[in-house]
């Protein structure tokens, strides 16, 4: 009987949110933020570059968000402190606690109330960011080369004998998370567990049509985590050690320090953020190349190319979709006034695709110059751990074109994973000749 309800209860949601896209579609000129749809998860950047033609700042009545396709109203509400990032200030708020505490997630709560840097505005953000930066130095980042070049290798020897291999399952999603994980110093006992809370964790952020078998898996596995990361910091406060948590722990400014729970919420954000950019990044960058062999084959012969590539990779598929401000107050932008807690979703996609920043925006092109991409975020919430994931996803496309010299793909049309704010792929099936 509950299985029929919930049933009956997604129908009707399917039901009101169809009439939502033909009213969106009415009201701008045959435009629809239809996330739900095929030809949206297959190529979103019709709709972004639709919307972006139309109004570069549109409101969706699908998402309840006035969303932001231009790359120059993008950057500045990136920058501008009249766009708060801190959702705890506004309405939505009291939705998120009362949802928090229906399903009994006290320590989901508690961490929605005390947040990582990415749901801080200055100077909190500032504050955090500053000490958090002990563990993000360029020098501490580059010596980690060596290791995870070896954790590369490790991922391929395993499949290096095979016909065939999972690009996601094998390498992109492992890669992040042992790196994350030797990056702590966490016991070489616990990588199995940590790995497992890493992925579990993930299926429930972004996700479109996500069950509540998921959902329920992503909680336990987020508490799991927070658990896991007190009891380790709590074990090195006397013995810190050089490793990032370590680093953490000694980050000190004028006499401030991280308190325990800006520990562990920084170890969590790394996790999650770290974890899905690179995983998206390296497949969603691979299959652009399988799209241009051509461009392939010129990595392959000449890796100094693989690092303008990347760049290339991030604006043209980013691993982020998009991101979500508030206004801070009422206020005026572009002509038009918006009252104190409109959420805007900056579209990082979209921006990264507008002609008036990169020039025939819609084309994969890993030898242009002067690419401008908003992949890693833009003012003072830039990705602390961009220069990680750049050279992870260096020496991973490094270590593969390396090891096999001729590579296709299974599938000539991979799915598209289903999630609004992350855009990859679950599998990318590889065939070694």
């Amino acid at each position: 009987m509950k299985s029929i309800f919930s049933n009956f209860k997604n129908i009707l949601l399917i039901g009101a949110y169809k009439i939502l896209v033909i009213f969106e579609k009415l009201t701008n000129r045959g435009i629809a933020l239809d996330f739900i749809s095929k030809d949206y998860i297959d190529n979103p950047y019709k709709t972004y570059n639709s919307m972006r033609s139309h109004k570069p700042i549109l409101f969706s009545q699908t998402t309840r968000l006035h969303w932001v396709t231009k790359m120059e109203f993008a950057q500045e509400m990136l920058r501008d402190k009249r766009f708060s990032v801190d959702d705890r200030k506004y309405p939505i708020a009291e939705k998120r606690r009362k949802e928090f505490k229906k399903a009994g997630r006290k320590i989901m709560l508690e961490q929605f109330e005390n947040p990582s840097m990415l749901k801080l505005d200055p100077p909190d953000h500032s504050r955090i960011r500053k000490l958090v930066q002990y563990g993000f130095t360029n020098r501490y980042i580059t010596s980690l080369e060596p290791e995870i070049k070896k954790i590369v290798e490790d991922c391929l020897d395993k499949v290096h004998n095979q016909d065939s291999f999972d690009l996601i399952e094998d390498l992109a999603k492992p890669l992040p998370a042992i790196v994350i994980a030797k990056m702590m110093g966490l016991p070489n006992e616990d990588l199995d567990q940590f790995q497992a809370w890493s992925e579990d964790l993930l299926v429930g952020v972004g996700g479109i049509g996500t069950s509540r078998e998921d959902i329920k898996k992503s909680g336990d596995a987020y508490e799991a985590l927070i658990n896991y990361f007190e009891r380790i910091i709590l074990a090195r406060k006397d013995s810190p050690g050089e490793d990032f948590i370590g680093k953490l722990i000694q980050a000190e400014e004028e006499g401030d320090k991280l308190n325990i729970k800006e520990m562990y919420g920084t170890c969590l954000l790394l996790l999650i953020a770290g974890h899905e950019t690179t995983t998206r990044l390296i497949g969603n960058g691979m299959f652009a190349l399988f799209n241009h062999p051509e461009q392939m084959s010129a990595l392959k012969n000449e890796f100094g190319l693989i690092p303008n590539a990347i760049e290339e990779m991030l604006r043209y598929e980013p691993p982020v979709h998009a991101t979500v401000r508030f206004a801070e107050n009422d206020l005026s932008y572009d002509g038009k006034s918006y009252k104190r807690g409109t959420a805007f979703a900056i579209s990082i996609a979209g921006a990264n695709r507008d002609p008036d920043a990169n020039a025939n925006p819609n084309e994969f092109d890993i030898f242009r110059k002067d690419i401008k991409h908003i992949s890693f975020g833009y003012g003072p919430h830039m990705c602390i751990g961009a220069s990680l994931a750049r050279i992870e996803s260096r020496l991973a496309f490094e270590v593969l074109f390396e090891r096999f010299k001729n590579l296709s793909l299974k599938e000539e049309r991979p799915k598209w994973g289903k999630n609004l704010i992350f855009r990859g792929f679950d599998n990318l099936k590889i065939e070694i000749a």
